[in-house]
């Protein structure tokens, strides 16, 4: 299955061109437009909830572990000294190693099957966790569930790209992406309340692998009978809303068009400094988002607060960091670039680090949480944002996300290890690493800004001649089209 969207049976087979004289153009009267919002409404209320909620169910899986060592997992399976760490840390080279492999399989099934199906083998993984009994057989379970995680991501993306036009995809993938602060935030009270099971047949942190497990299998199911590969193919919409989506689509393909990776410029792009830079600043930026999917419940145990209110306790970063998430798609339009954006999500980020070294007060450690989340998770909102900007063409779109991604999971991988119970309960060598992160941040951020004015201030000043190009020679010049100007 190709992964662009294929709003014709036949856009598979039929060129840009050909697509474009066929359709001819694509006009809507003012209530084909009311009824066209009214629809994007509902796919917005079905299709992208059911992702969202997925997503949501994703970041709770991945941060359980965390509300299972404040529940007694270390104590009663024998774990000691860093054995936490690198089970936590475990699921991400299988994370990254199965991403290609699953977008293979995701391409042949198609992201109704394989989302739906992923769903419920990383639901089941969890599930086991609560019959693992030592370390050995965590880890096996860890690595599985990153090769069944490696998928989701990817094939939801997609799936929104099948379903919206290009102007409405970057603020329906934001809102995707703010799913995984949402699992932060619910994850924890959902943790304590499963605490209170009494039942003798599960220690309480075995109830909390079972449950959560099961609803994501559960749910799983439902993604299969909910969700559809194209508008055309779902029972929720009726026959004139799946019409107009398909029109909406037509006209989107026809305006835009659909280029391949061209490998020549692959290999140029795969030079270029400025894609590496902006690829480590999302290594810095996972730092905080993993502080608190993980280690917050932890991190407030040793506080002296009880495993229960612990977990519950997790929800005040969460809540900070979907909102940083959620607005941070603003930060460009409210402070004028993406650099000066990023300088402002850093502060948070830097204040909340230093808070956390510098006191043993906790209230001021809560609060400082609050700040670490709301910036980190806004930092990687205004980071993905920034480099997808700057590419302008699909080869540089295409590496620019693989590489961002690839980098970024190092960061997690990276993190999972920063917070280790030698430390306890101050956890300064954590903390310092957030705060040499974000400070880190600010260093790559201005790398990257001073780049992109150099090459736009050579654009205007030193313009390319290309009038011996084709036209499609000119268009795969992608980054390097004397009139492509760097989003700064």
């Amino acid at each position: 299955m190709d992964s662009k969207p294929r709003p014709i049976e036949s856009a598979d087979t039929v060129s840009t061109d050909e697509t474009s004289k066929e359709l001819g153009p694509i006009e809507f009267t003012g209530d084909d437009e009311k009824r066209l919002r009214w629809t994007f409404r509902k796919v917005d209320a079905t299709m992208l909830f059911i992702l969202i909620c997925s997503n949501i169910l994703n970041a709770i899986d991945r941060g359980n572990l965390g509300m299972a060592k404040v529940a007694g997992l270390e104590d009663d399976i024998g774990l000691h000294g860093s054995d936490f760490n690198v089970i936590v840390s475990l699921m991400y080279p299988t994370y990254l190693l199965f991403m290609l492999p699953s977008n293979l399989v995701l391409r042949r099934l198609g992201a109704r099957i394989w989302l739906s199906l992923i769903c419920v083998i990383w639901g089941v993984v969890n599930m086991c966790m609560a019959f693992a009994k030592n370390k050995a057989q965590f880890i096996v379970l860890r690595l599985l569930l990153g090769a069944a995680e490696s998928g989701a991501t990817p094939g939801a993306l997609m799936l929104i790209t099948l379903w919206y036009p290009r102007e409405m995809v970057t603020s329906r993938i934001a809102l995707f992406y703010s799913a995984f602060p949402a699992g932060a935030t619910i994850g924890g009270p959902i943790a304590s309340g499963i605490m209170r099971i009494t039942n003798p047949r599960f220690r309480s942190w075995e109830w909390i692998f079972f449950i959560e497990g099961l609803t994501t299998a559960g749910f799983g199911l439902l993604m299969f009978l909910l969700l559809a590969d194209y508008p055309e193919g779902s029972w929720l919409f009726r026959k004139h809303e799946k019409a107009l989506l398909k029109r909406r689509m037509e006209q989107d393909q026809a305006e835009g068009g659909h280029r391949t990776v061209n490998r020549k410029r692959l290999w140029i792009h795969a030079r270029d400094p400025l894609l590496y830079v902006q690829s480590l600043m999302f290594f810095c930026a996972n730092f905080a988002p993993i502080t608190i999917l993980t280690f917050t419940a932890i991190i407030v145990n040793q506080m002296g607060y009880s495993p229960s209110a612990a977990q519950a306790m997790q929800a005040a970063p969460g809540i900070c960091g979907f909102i940083g998430m959620l607005i941070s798609r603003y930060y460009p339009k409210w402070f004028g670039s993406h650099y000066f954006g990023c300088l402002f999500v850093a502060g948070w980020v830097i204040t909340g680090s230093s808070i956390l070294l510098g006191t043993v007060n906790n209230s001021a450690r809560i609060f400082a949480l609050c700040a670490l989340a709301f910036g980190g998770f806004g930092a990687s909102g205004i980071e993905a944002g920034w480099i997808m900007s700057n590419a302008g063409g699909p080869t540089r779109s295409a590496f620019s996300g693989a590489l961002n991604s690839g980098i970024g999971g190092l960061g997690a991988l990276s993190a999972s290890y920063i917070y280790r119970n030698k430390d306890a309960p101050r956890y300064l060598f954590g903390h310092g690493m957030n705060l040499f992160a974000g400070l880190l941040w600010v260093v790559l951020g201005t790398v990257a800004y001073t780049i992109i004015r150099y090459r736009n201030h050579q654009k205007a000043t030193h313009p390319t001649d290309i009038s011996h190009l084709t036209e499609d020679e000119q268009i795969d010049l992608e980054n390097d089209h004397p009139e492509f100007r760097y989003v700064a």
